[in-house]
């Protein structure tokens, strides 16, 4: 179906019930025109579709998924839920490894693996997502591909138990939770945002910007309130590992918040949710889809600096094959 030429118009997001992720950009024909209704990676109620949209009048880009590539990537990470020995373990992490490598330089877009992902490992209950996405579309797409990354990031760096990376998901996924406030707002975002492009910038921001005190309780506090959300969910096998949320912020000198750490504190696990984390948090929602392996090869950011975080994003380079003498290099 050809679409140039049309006149598109934009269903607000607020107007729609949303359950279910949408594979790509959907269009719907009602009475002659047609409206675009949202971006890969949100959420949308399939009875909001079947009751105006006929089969034949709704489609995805071939561009934006792929339910082949998806349905393997949910294919492997079941097969990898029931075995038991290292061995096959680590046999099947590493072919889910190479898929993912294979896919992501080749045509399918990364959102195939996202949605796997979030279909085989998310356990937060529908009700937190939908508060998180209506709080910010940005915040769930970027709940939604951090979460990702988590899964492969970890499983490069040799953690191949199932019930473990079902954890990473879910506390990546909730790394931002604290932030679904009615006092969250643009410059709350924009500190996040200043924060993880350069430690300390984000309260210099809203201080800058004359923010309320209301808007930095949710800045300085989200971390807190993430990890109590978290802890409150159960859905963690191993409920210790919900203290990584607690770190996204504190940086390797003992300063940062909620609580200031010592160098060195931040284990290998915590650094793997604070990298992949930060994969997507600098990255525009535009150029994440077109750019993202070149961010993986040039990965830099202050925040990093001396923390585990090094190693890890040098295995996961190792282990999909993209930069040569990582070693020698670094990031």
């Amino acid at each position: 179906m050809n679409h140039e030429n049309k006149t598109l118009t934009k269903l607000l997001v607020k107007d729609l019930a949303k359950k279910v992720i949408c594979d790509g950009h959907l269009y719907l024909s009602l009475g002659g025109r047609r409206f675009y209704v949202m971006k890969p990676g949100v959420l949308v109620d399939p009875a909001f579709l079947k009751k105006h949209a006929a089969t034949n009048q709704s489609f995805d880009f071939d561009c934006s998924v792929s339910s082949i590539h998806r349905e393997q990537f949910r294919l492997l990470f079941r097969e990898l839920r029931y075995l038991q020995f290292e061995k096959d373990l680590r046999e099947k992490c590493l072919l889910i490894l190479r898929y993912f490598h294979r896919t992501f330089s080749g045509d399918a877009h990364f959102l195939s693996f996202a949605i796997a992902c979030h279909e085989e490992f998310c356990l937060i209950p529908i009700e937190q997502q939908i508060h998180l996405h209506e709080t910010d579309m940005y915040l769930y797409r970027k709940a939604l591909y951090a979460a990702a990354f988590a899964v492969v990031t970890a499983i490069a760096n040799d953690f191949f138990h199932y019930p473990m990376l079902r954890d990473f998901y879910n506390i990546t996924f909730a790394l931002d939770a604290g932030l679904s406030e009615a006092n969250y707002s643009y410059f709350v975002a924009e500190a996040c945002n200043a924060e993880n492009k350069s430690p300390g910038q984000g309260l210099y921001y809203l201080e800058t910007e004359r923010a309320s005190e209301l808007e930095r309780d949710v800045y300085l506090h989200h971390p807190t309130r993430s990890y109590e959300l978290l802890k409150s969910l159960k859905v963690l096998s191993y409920p210790e590992l919900a203290e990584a949320v607690l770190y996204q912020h504190e940086l390797s000198d003992g300063s940062g918040f909620p609580r200031g750490i010592r160098k060195g504190q931040v284990s290998s696990w915590e650094a793997v949710i604070i990298f992949a984390d930060s994969l997507v948090e600098i990255l525009s929602e535009y150029d994440f889809e077109t750019h993202v392996v070149e961010y993986l090869l040039n990965f830099k950011n202050q925040k990093q600096n001396e923390l585990p975080v090094n190693r890890v994003f040098q295995k996961l380079c190792l282990a999909l094959d993209y930069v040569k003498n990582i070693k020698e290099t670094g990031s």
